[in-house]
């Protein structure tokens, strides 16, 4: 399907997953709290969207985003948008975690995947399923280097994307990707600053 049939059969599902997926990683890139309701309602309708066309994965992670994002609402919360804790960077330790979570969640998840599921990418699939979660935890946990996942998941992510026809969503990832270049900058003047 190309871009422009795809353009004609987007749901209102899709084209507000789309904005407000934008709108919600503008906010956490300004490092405003009000980003967590926007990820909240845009996993949800990701979930949808997701589910139809096979990508289980995603579609887990969406769910777990909206668990997520009411946990970066709860931890992040103030009597105003700015956030309690402070940005600080990963450590070794956090490295080592990363890694062995990340490396040890995708061989169980695509093997799950590959057990039970109609699944054509299950190890592209689990990467960003489990990758995602654990940018989710790393961005609720004000981490800078959350950023820097997030770009690469977002560059992978638009390429499952564009194989599964949802052009409209592969260029909502390549956009994603720049708001996380973005916030990883200003979130390093802020560490600079103090990490508030």
């Amino acid at each position: 399907m190309g871009l422009l049939e795809q353009l004609q059969s987007m749901t209102l599902a899709e084209v507000a997953g789309f904005a407000l997926t934008l709108s919600a990683i503008w906010l956490a890139a300004r490092n405003h709290r009000l980003t967590w309701p926007l990820q909240m309602l845009a996993g949800v309708l990701y979930i949808w969207l997701f589910c139809s066309v096979n990508l289980f994965g995603e579609a887990a992670l969406n769910g777990l985003y909206v668990v997520l994002a009411a946990y970066g609402w709860r931890a992040w919360r103030r009597g105003d948008a700015t956030p309690t804790l402070p940005i600080t960077p990963m450590n070794r330790r956090d490295y080592a975690v990363l890694l062995s979570l990340g490396g040890a969640g995708t061989v169980l998840v695509a093997q799950l995947q590959l057990s039970f599921l109609p699944t054509d990418l299950p190890w592209l699939d689990s990467t960003v399923f489990v990758f995602g979660v654990l940018a989710q935890w790393l961005q609720a946990r004000r981490k800078l280097q959350n950023w820097l996942l997030w770009i690469a998941l977002d560059i992978l992510a638009a390429g499952i994307y564009l194989h599964k026809d949802l052009h409209i969503t592969a260029l909502l990832y390549v956009l994603l990707a720049g708001l996380a270049a973005y916030g990883w900058l200003d979130w390093r003047k802020r560490l600079a600053q103090g990490g508030v």
